[in-house]
């Protein structure tokens, strides 16, 4: 009798998984479809919305301490926003974040309290705290989250006339927060709206609430893959980066022989670090599972091609930014789900705000959002930095280092990214991230920036076959003259007696992706470039080592610069060694 309640007491649980998890996913398709809507209706008339918004904004916070310091009161053109309040960076509104974070002060730079701070990296390592307001967390929510699910929807039921099936998604987006002496949470905005929606995580996710939200130190990357990999029934991967999906699946085939062992057992490996507690918490959901073990056994045997698609069969999409500085951990993700699931790039978002959303799956452009803030754009070579252009003023083709005023009190704010404008989805610019100009070498006014790297990157992929799995660049001004120097992380170990003629690849290929660099070079004004191949796994150890620091996943970025001591000491030591 105990054995047969138990079973029943297993099918009802079962069935009320099932049935929640098709009712959470139909409204996660009716919300993506409404984003969609949006997306399509703003962008007729996304010139006229700027306006609408950047008027809005002005007038209701005309009475706040910036407002009343800059005339809100009196701008009614866009001409006249330009004369009266000047571009503006961090810098100009510490002050007031410092009060508002200590004190609690309201109505300094928006009516809007501040319902979140994000975390953003400072120059000298203190971390700048960018408040966030609930009208931007609802963008955030809407295009951030919804909208994927209305792309992919979209996508199947043009492609196979079905929707979007329900199933489990394993997600790598880490919640990491704090909070103010005031009660204001402070961390990544995609923590945010993960915490929004704690209660249905369990009927729509493979980890557990507490691997999303872990609240002591613990294994999280083998407690992901354990319990990812125990569901036959995942039907999406999302990351905030393709990094971290492809860490992941590195993470599987490395130790695939411990997890398919625990999964057959039904534990957790007593050499996991868990605290002891956490651990009997989480082994009271684990029971051996003979079949699904020896599945996934075969599977990971047969090599790392198509392996996502081997171990669930109903795997729909992937989702995680994988364009600009991204590509290498693209491709090499794309050769674990081969070529015919379909990729979301999400969106281009800073702490500052959500710019621009993927309208399509594949796309590598994002569509501006004209509700996200009102937009200024500085042409990338002009020489006159106060001029800016409206999104009516764009040129295809063009390079704009982008302004943004947006929906949290900050005004004509530089947050230093170039974008290039691709084309149009009807009046809303069609935008691809470029560089960040903090990010620009130049040891000898030569200028060279992320995109030049990149190009030269994947140029030296295809002449050479070698496969790159990351990349960096450091400038040496020691040496003289100075020079460039080049770090990568290949696939396989690279013989010594190939490293000169890479160099000289690599050294052609930035010659071509920036003239002035290679007339410098060429006149000795700058030395011969140096190549050094770094030790498999180096960035992902990188990776790694900051999380362990405490950086959320969800903001680690591709260190595509060596620009502090940390860095060129890390990387420089891991350089692979030759007899």
């Amino acid at each position: 009798m105990r054995k047969q309640s138990a079973d029943i007491k297993e099918i009802s649980s079962k069935v009320k998984e099932t049935s929640m998890n098709l009712a959470i996913t139909k409204v996660l398709i009716h919300r993506g479809r409404k984003a969609l809507r949006d997306i399509d209706d703003n962008s007729k008339r996304a010139i006229a919305m700027s306006e609408e918004l950047l008027m809005k904004l002005l007038d209701e916070n005309k009475d706040t301490e910036y407002g009343r310091l800059y005339d809100f009161a009196n701008i009614r053109s866009i001409e006249e926003y330009k004369e009266k309040v000047p571009l503006s960076t961090y810098d100009d509104y510490e002050p007031y974040i410092k009060r508002m974070v200590e004190d609690n002060e309201n109505n300094l730079l928006t009516v809007r309290p501040p319902k979140h701070y994000a975390l953003s990296s400072g120059s000298v390592g203190v971390p700048k705290h960018i408040p966030v307001s609930q009208e931007e967390l609802d963008i955030y929510s809407k295009y951030g989250t919804s909208l994927c699910f209305g792309v992919i929807d979209e996508f199947y039921r043009n492609t196979t006339g079905r929707s979007l099936k329900p199933g489990f998604g394993v997600n790598l987006i880490e919640l990491k927060f704090q909070d103010t002496k005031h009660g204001v949470p402070k961390g990544a905005i995609s923590g945010n709206i993960m915490k929004q929606v704690k209660d249905i995580t369990e009927y729509v996710l493979t980890s557990p609430w507490d691997v999303i939200n872990p609240q002591a130190e613990m294994d999280l990357k083998y407690l992901r893959a354990r319990f990812a990999l125990e569901r036959e029934d995942v039907t999406f991967l999302v990351g905030a980066f393709m990094t971290a999906l492809v860490d992941m699946v590195d993470y599987m085939r490395a130790n695939w022989k411990m997890l398919c062992r625990d999964i057959y057992y039904g534990r957790i490996d007593e050499n996991i670090k868990i605290p002891d507690e956490q651990r009997r918490i989480f082994e009271q959901r684990l029971s051996p599972n003979h079949r699904r073990a020896r599945k996934l056994a075969a599977e990971f045997r047969k090599g790392p091609d198509g392996i996502l698609t081997r171990i669930w069969p109903g795997l729909q999409y992937v989702a995680g930014i994988g364009t600009g500085g991204f590509f290498t951990y693209a491709k090499k993700m794309r050769r674990y789900t081969g070529k015919n699931i379909p990729y979301n790039n999400l969106t281009y978002a800073a702490s500052e705000g959500l710019f621009a959303a993927a309208r399509h799956a594949g796309d590598t452009s994002y569509v501006l959002l004209p509700e996200g803030g009102f937009y200024e754009f500085i042409p990338a070579n002009a020489e006159d930095e106060s001029t800016t252009l409206t999104i009516d003023q764009l040129e295809e083709g063009e390079d704009y280092e982008i302004v943004v005023t947006n929906l949290s009190g900050f005004y004509r704010y530089r947050i230093k990214d170039v974008i290039r404008v691709t084309g149009f989805y009807n009046e809303a610019p069609l935008l691809q991230f470029i560089y960040r100009k903090s990010q620009m070498l130049s040891i000898q006014g030569e200028k060279t920036n992320e995109e030049s790297v990149r190009w030269s990157i994947e140029q030296f992929m295809k002449d050479t076959k070698l496969v790159i799995n990351d990349y960096s660049v450091y400038a040496d001004t020691d040496s003289e003259p100075g020079h460039y120097v080049f770090l990568m992380e290949p696939e396989t170990k690279v013989p010594k007696d190939k490293i000169d003629e890479y160099r000289d690849v690599i050294d052609a290929k930035m010659m071509q992706a920036n003239p002035s660099y290679g007339d410098k070079v060429r006149t000795g004004v700058l030395g011969p470039m140096e190549l050094i191949f770094l030790q498999a796994e180096t960035y992902q150890a990188y990776r790694d080592l900051m999380i362990r620091k405490g950086t959320s996943p969800n903001q680690l970025k591709p260190v595509r610069v060596i620009d502090t001591p940390i860095k060129q000491k890390f990387f420089f030591t891991l350089r692979e060694r030759y007899s």
